[in-house]
């Protein structure tokens, strides 16, 4: 990532923003379609080389979320705030993911077992990576359904 793409754009009008949001949701989405079709594939080590590509831009994508859309909210509908505190709260997991358990997946997947455990380790990569795609979309889901529409109401007022 370049150093001016991984700045935030303070200036960028709020509605273009949601847009642009909106669409990176769309890209991360093909991202873990394909993921999906490593994991139906059992090549669970592309799975994990998809996932690691995409960590700088999901990572700059929560950051921007939460310095321009939360500080709109806290300003100017702070009594309406709770959900969407939530829900960016849940960017917690998204970098616990990125920074522990997509390691433990690809300790597990590249260990030295004999095939009863590589294959019980395979299963438990395609679980936790599955259990991810899920949460992700569903975390999209309600910043398009909660969050920015709350961001796109405050910043009229």
């Amino acid at each position: 990532m370049t150093m001016s793409s991984s700045r935030i754009d303070f200036n960028e009008p709020i509605p273009q923003m949601i847009e642009r949001l909106k669409s990176e949701h769309r890209s991360f989405d093909s991202k873990l379609a394909e993921i999906q079709g490593s994991i139906i594939n059992n090549d669970i080590v592309h799975a994990t080389e998809i996932v690691r590509g995409m960590i700088d831009k999901v990572t700059h994508h929560a950051v921007e979320e939460e310095a321009r859309l939360m500080r709109v909210i806290m300003q100017k509908a702070k009594n309406e705030s709770l959900e969407s505190i939530k829900i960016m709260q849940e960017h917690n997991w998204v970098m616990d993911f990125f920074k522990n358990e997509l390691e433990a997946i690809e300790n597990r997947i590249n260990s030295e077992t004999d095939s009863k455990s590589y294959a019980d380790n395979i299963q438990q990569s395609k679980k936790e990576l599955n259990e991810f795609i899920t949460n992700l979309r569903s975390h999209f889901s309600e910043e398009e359904l909660i969050v920015f529409p709350l961001v796109l109401k405050a910043d009229l007022l």
